[in-house]
C-alpha cells in the first residue's frame, strides 16, 4: 500500500489533496514543515517510511524548502539508498521560475506542482510519477 504525507497550510488544499490521494493509499497531513519532519522521521523510524510527499512550499514554521531539504538528510541519517528515497512534490502557487529552480536545487525535491491544484493537474502529476497507469 502506497503511503503519501501531505505537508500544506491551506486547509482547502490540503483537504483536497488529502481526498484526491486517499483513493491510492494512506495519506497523513501536517499543517507546516515543522510538523511534517515530525511526521516523516516518525515513519521512518517506525520502518514505514512514505513513498510520496507532497509539499507546500510557504508554510510557517518551516517552509517547504527547508523540510524537503531536512527530509533528504533525515534519509541519508537512516541510510535510506537512493532508489528507496520518497518522492518529493513540491506544491505552489508562486509559478516564477527562481521560486522552482530552488525547489530543484536547494531541496533535492523531485518534481512540482503549481496551484490551484485540480483533479486532472494531479492526474497528470500522477501519472508523470508512475503512481496512476497511463490510460
Amino acid at each position: 500500500m502506497m503511503k503519501f504525507l501531505v505537508a500544506e497550510d491551506d486547509f482547502a488544499s490540503r483537504n483536497f489533496l488529502q481526498l484526491f490521494l486517499k483513493k491510492f493509499g494512506e495519506v497523513d497531513v501536517a499543517v507546516n514543515g515543522a510538523e511534517a519532519l515530525d511526521v516523516y522521521k516518525f515513519a521512518l523510524e517506525e520502518g514505514e517510511p512514505y513513498q510520496y510527499v507532497f509539499m507546500d512550499i510557504m508554510m510557517p514554521e518551516k517552509d517547504g524548502l527547508d523540510a524537503a531539504r531536512e527530509i533528504r538528510e533525515i534519509e541519508r541519517e537512516f541510510k535510506v539508498v537512493p532508489a528507496k528515497e520518497s518522492s518529493i512534490i513540491m506544491v505552489t502557487s508562486l509559478s516564477d521560475v527562481k521560486t522552482v529552480f530552488e525547489a530543484y536545487n536547494k531541496s533535492e525535491a523531485t518534481d512540482y506542482i503549481v496551484k490551484p491544484l485540480t483533479a486532472e493537474v494531479l492526474t497528470t502529476k500522477l501519472k508523470e510519477l508512475g503512481i496512476l497507469d497511463d490510460e
